[in-house]
């Protein structure tokens, strides 16, 4: 089958929701006369100091692929990908046979990053996760809490960093006039922070501030999350190994974060666990994950407040068809 423009057009905006690294959202799409995607690379929202390797960008790739995919499948149709026509990858797509259990999921998936609520409902959620090779479940309240600390020491270590501090904070959007708080990065109100918290951030991540805090001993405090993190009803480790691609893990990872979605869960990325390699070398010890793992993430599990949430920051289709 040949793709058309209009139906080209609404799997890419299905496929603009899927996870990206600081809601940076490198990917780009072209559809060819000859109906095929190339899938593109907008290399000004690389993370030159945070992913010098490229590691995450193209996990990206790999997880806005996916959501194409499974954008496709809601529709029947399914998707071949290339990875070695020279771009990040070409997509055919053709007549299916069956929609992915997981496609219904893709438009519903949020992360949040605030208290969860702990009950019976959590429970349910959890014993609902199907079991997983890619998954260790941590739901012990010692270990989480554990994994909080190493979290807030491994966050600690980074925002020391003055070069990495100032890359994150060009990607937070503290203020609601900011002109970007709606299209990409992570806004104040994403990131569960009121309008007092968010302008306190703003002058505490600034060069020289955060500097001066840390030497009296209170920069810790004010970038801990580990009371937020204890509330967590589960702590999914994700790994995937060593040798896999990572635009391969990318496709991974969006289904194992779809996965929690299904199950009833939502879920919040702690990607310093796997970044940072102290916390990363306690995190795979304790948990019996072998040097043919590679630690991709690990994410905090639970159940959200009932509350109506604000649409995701995205960009404009327009933005992301070239």
């Amino acid at each position: 089958m040949t793709l058309n423009a209009q139906t080209f057009r609404a799997l890419v905006a299905e496929a603009a929701l899927s996870p990206s690294v600081h809601n940076t959202q490198p990917t780009r799409w072209r559809l060819t006369p000859d109906g095929r995607v190339r899938v593109l690379e907008d290399t000004s929202r690389r993370l030159p100091i945070g992913d010098p390797e490229g590691r995450d960008l193209h996990v990206s790739h790999g997880a806005a692929v996916e959501g194409f995919c499974l954008a496709a499948s809601r529709r029947v149709l399914a998707v071949d990908v290339r990875t070695d026509a020279g771009d990040i990858a070409e997509l055919t797509v053709r007549t299916g046979d069956g929609s992915d259990p997981l496609a219904a999921y893709l438009t519903a998936r949020r992360t949040y990053r605030g208290k969860f609520e702990n009950g019976p409902a959590a429970h349910a959620a959890l014993a609902r996760l199907e079991q997983d090779d890619d998954l260790t479940i941590v739901q012990s309240p010692e270990q989480i809490a554990e994994l909080a600390r190493l979290y807030d020491d491994a966050s600690l270590r980074w925002f020391r960093n003055a070069p990495y501090r100032a890359e994150l904070v060009s990607w937070m959007r503290l203020l609601r006039r900011h002109p970007s708080w709606s299209r990409d990065g992570l806004n104040a109100e994403a990131m569960e922070m009121s309008s007092v918290e968010a302008a306190g951030a703003g002058m505490v991540l600034r060069p020289g501030v955060f500097e001066a805090l840390d030497r009296v001993g209170l920069s810790g405090a004010l970038v801990a999350e580990a009371a937020v993190v204890r509330t967590a009803s589960a702590i999914a480790l994700f790994h995937r190994p060593a040798t896999e691609t990572s635009f391969d893990t990318g496709r991974r990872f969006h289904r194992a974060w779809l996965g929690f979605t299904q199950a009833g869960l939502s879920a919040a990325p702690m990607a310093v666990l796997a970044d940072d390699v102290e916390a990363r070398r306690r995190v795979k010890a304790t948990f019996g994950i072998g040097d043919d793992r590679r630690l991709i993430t690990a994410f905090r599990l639970g159940i959200a407040p009932d509350r109506t949430l604000s649409p995701k920051p995205r960009l404009e289709l327009d933005d992301l068809i070239v």
